[in-house]
């Protein structure tokens, strides 16, 4: 499975968490982050989405730019989902090239969980790369890690 995970943009501050809305800086750094790697996330088979206003938007950024139309909801993307759900979620899907548009502290966890390393650190709009033969603890290679620039 080749796994992209990214972490929604730079968003406003203020109100419920789940309805915070992407700035004008985080919609700038999801486009630029989108161009920057059009080429792997338009091999994206499903796109999967925490149901956050700032990862619904991120998402639909991602997906105008690329292309991408398959989207999916997981409400276990959300900041502090579950991994072992995740997991799980990956290791039933079928498809074998998965975006997955989160948010801190889960997207770290997630990495680190997959990889079995505790390095891992995401900025706004970050993307990272893994790959694995199946998706469990500790059996993903992390390929490459990159901030918007």
């Amino acid at each position: 499975m080749q796994l992209l995970i990214l972490r929604h943009g730079d968003a406003d501050l203020g109100g419920p968490d789940q309805c915070r809305q992407l700035s004008a800086l985080g919609r700038e750094q999801v486009h630029r982050q989108a161009l920057r790697h059009y080429q792997e996330i338009s091999a994206v088979e499903v796109v999967v989405s925490s149901p956050y206003v700032r990862a619904v938007q991120t998402t639909e950024i991602v997906t105008q730019a690329t292309a991408v139309k398959s989207i999916e909801w997981l409400d276990d993307l959300a900041p502090h989902g579950s991994l072992r759900r995740v997991e799980t979620f990956l290791q039933q899907h079928q498809a074998s090239n998965v975006l997955l548009v989160s948010h801190l502290p889960l997207v770290d966890m997630l990495i680190d969980y997959l990889t079995g390393e505790t390095v891992n650190s995401m900025g706004t709009a970050s993307l990272a790369s893994l790959s694995m033969d199946y998706p469990a603890q500790g059996m993903a290679t992390l390929h490459w890690n990159h901030y918007v620039d």
